[in-house]
């Protein structure tokens, strides 16, 4: 059971922000044992799939949201103790009940497209009663938008309280410790190329889509077996960001120079042929103010082969999405 408060994140969002959200969830899990060397690493972590419902506390305007998401949950403590706590980190697809509409739903600035983005983290306490059965309780936030696909897009944060109960079945596996813990397709030094593109809309409502797309040369280093540090150049080509100058009635540039440029640092941890990497950087050319100098690049990434990977990419600007971006990346070190 769940209960929380949408995040006033805009003053846009207030007139839809009428009460308390309330939901639940059903999630089926399965932990991991040692059969992957990162398992153990990352402290036999579970994964599975979770079904989220949520009564966004606006019936008029927003409704309902029904969640499907994978997920990890990393324990945080020992696993033999009967108290743990746990960190739980997903991302899927969210269908929003009410969506805006200039005539019948003008108020709803959250929602233009059914099917949305969710990101969901919860951070909570663990007690486990029996080898079954498990108490927990803990805090949690959900993120759902489109990622700037249609406007208009402000999205809603809702972070809340919950509390719960699981049983777990099936045959147990005694956790396995591998004899052998050196990761050797984790090289010393990396050099890999991203390209992505995506499709965003800007303000006002009702305009077209733009291509918008991300070149990002990255240099990584190994830090443990299964983690990384890592230092990125950043080309992004935006084409909503010309007619973005204008609406804003700031002094039109040349169309070359709203490529952005920037130069991000990160951290990337590795799960076997998955990889979630981590970067916040700056920019060093930006025209347009609107977006402010800082942005968050979020990837997760999926090794086709010893070269080539293919990544979604997640960037957005104070919290809020600039667009989603898929493509393939190639690797240029052995």
């Amino acid at each position: 059971m769940d209960r929380g408060r949408i995040f006033n994140h805009t003053p846009l969002i207030t007139p839809i922000n009428e009460r308390p959200s309330i939901g639940g969830e059903i999630f089926l899990s399965k932990q991991t044992y040692g059969a992957h060397r990162w398992n153990s690493f990352f402290n036999y972590p579970e994964y599975g799939l979770c079904y989220t419902f949520l009564n966004l506390g606006s019936p008029d305007y927003a409704g309902t949201a029904h969640c499907l998401f994978p997920y990890m949950n990393f324990h945080l403590l020992n696993n033999n103790s009967p108290v743990n706590i746990h960190l739980r980190i997903g991302a899927g697809l969210a269908y929003v009940e009410k969506v805006y509409d200039a005539e019948l739903n003008p108020l709803n600035l959250a929602f233009s497209t059914h099917f949305n983005v969710m990101l969901n983290a919860q951070l909570r306490g663990v007690c486990k009663l029996s080898n079954e059965w498990m108490l927990f309780a803990g805090a949690g936030i959900n993120h759902l938008s489109n990622g700037a696909y249609q406007m208009p897009n402000l999205g809603l944060n809702v972070i809340g309280l919950f509390a719960g109960i699981s049983h777990s079945f099936g045959k147990e596996n005694r956790l396995i410790t591998p004899v052998n813990k050196i990761n050797t397709k984790n090289k010393n030094w990396d050099c890999s190329a991203y390209l992505l593109g995506g499709v965003k809309e800007i303000n006002p409502i009702g305009g077209h889509k733009y291509v918008a797309g991300d070149f990002n040369l990255e240099l990584t280093k190994r830090h443990l077996q299964y983690t990384r540090f890592g230092i990125s150049l950043d080309v992004t080509y935006d084409g909503s960001e010309y007619d973005c100058i204008v609406f804003q009635s700031l002094p039109a540039v040349d169309r070359l120079k709203t490529m952005r440029v920037g130069v991000s640092g990160g951290y990337i941890l590795l799960f076997g042929d998955f990889s979630l990497d981590l970067f916040l950087g700056t920019y060093l050319h930006e025209v347009n103010a609107l977006y402010g100098k800082i942005y968050q690049r979020t990837s997760l990434r999926y090794s086709l082969s010893d070269r080539v990977k293919l990544s979604v990419s997640f960037r957005n600007h104070k919290g809020k999405a600039d667009f989603i971006g898929i493509g393939l990346g190639y690797r240029f070190t052995r």
